[in-house]
């Protein structure tokens, strides 16, 4: 009776061990994610736009030369695109989690949309809070100007 009753303890614990393991690694950075892609983890991106409805390339091509210091990404989302030039990720300019990614497909309800490619916020600088899937979507939480 005591070995049965060992058994079903031990198979008991084992079991709550391995959900207790698999919750765990969902909620690790960089876990996976059915429904979106691989988890990079939460992003604080500051910058300013510097134009809308344009191109990374139509960009630099007007600038010829990209100044020292500018991290130009573009952000396309359904309603447009902007050129953005990102100067921190994190609070720091280290650009490890954007490195490799100067496209990015952002997410986002349509109010920031409107708020990302609204001419009178061109060149405002601005704080987007979001989750950074894989390497090429930008799920935007939450834009803040910085007046």
């Amino acid at each position: 009776m005591t070995y049965s009753k060992t058994l079903k303890t031990s198979l008991a614990a084992a079991l709550l061990l391995a959900g207790v393991t698999t919750l765990a690694q969902g909620q690790a950075p960089g876990g996976g994610s059915a429904f979106g892609g691989s988890i990079r983890g939460q992003v604080q991106i500051e910058g300013s736009v510097v134009c809308e409805d344009c191109s990374l390339n139509e960009v630099r091509q007007v600038q010829q030369v990209q100044p020292p210091g500018q991290h130009l990404y573009q952000l396309s989302y359904p309603q447009g695109q902007v050129v953005m030039n990102v100067t921190a990720v994190n609070g720091s300019a280290i650009f490890d989690v954007l490195a490799g990614a100067h496209q990015l497909s952002v997410r986002a309800t349509e109010s920031v949309q409107q708020q990302l490619g609204a001419e009178e916020n061109l060149f405002k600088e601005m704080e987007i809070t979001g989750v950074l899937r894989g390497a090429r979507t930008l799920d935007i939480a939450s834009l803040t100007m910085n007046d």
